[in-house]
Parts: C-alpha cells; sequence; structure tokens
C-alpha cells in the first residue's frame, strides 16, 4: 500500500505538471476577474464623457442664470429710479400735470 519509489525525472514531470494546473487555475481566475470588471466597469470612458458633457450643461446654465440675475438687478434698478422720477415729476408738477388720455372706446 506504500507509494512505490519514483525516479527523478518522474518526480520533476508531477512537480511541473502540478505548477502547470497552478498557473491554469490563476490564470483562469485573473481572467474572470478581468472580464468581470469589464462587465461592470467596461463603458467607464463612454461614462466619462457623458459626466463631462453634462458638467458643460452645467457650467453653461450657471452662466446662463448669472446673466439672467444681473438682468433682472438692472431691470430693478431702472424700474426704482423711474418710480423715483415719476414721483418727483408728479411732486413738481401738482395740479398742473396733465391727466393721462384715455383710449377711445372701441366698438
Amino acid at each position: 500500500m506504500s507509494e512505490p519509489e519514483k525516479s527523478a525525472q518522474e518526480e520533476l514531470k508531477d512537480a511541473v505538471w502540478e505548477y502547470t494546473q497552478k498557473t491554469v487555475v490563476a490564470l483562469v481566475l485573473f481572467g474572470g476577474g478581468i472580464l468581470a470588471a469589464w462587465f461592470m466597469w467596461g463603458d467607464a470612458g463612454r461614462l466619462r464623457q457623458v459626466a463631462k458633457e453634462l458638467q458643460d450643461q452645467v457650467v453653461d446654465l450657471k452662466n446662463q442664470r448669472e446673466t439672467l440675475n444681473t438682468r433682472i438687478a438692472r431691470e430693478a434698478r431702472d424700474k426704482e429710479v423711474c418710480i423715483r422720477d415719476l414721483k418727483a415729476c408728479k411732486q413738481a408738477g401738482g395740479a398742473a400735470a396733465a391727466p393721462a388720455p384715455t383710449p377711445p372706446p372701441e366698438g
């Protein structure tokens, strides 16, 4: 029941076969990991491009918002100036100021 003695050549052959098996198993596992990573993150380049486009769109929208806020502030300032000038005209003209003309009735 004991194993018969092996020659040096057979031991070398068994050792090479054993390391070959271990190498094949390691390569299969490594390849499986690469394949799984590809399925999970394979489109990362495309996703980066989409993210860049969305970031550019956000920057453009922020610039538009800032432009519109500036226009709103300018219009509000102009409105205040107009209201102030109107009050000054009403006070200066008093009763001499002509009433606003009424539009003729349509019909």
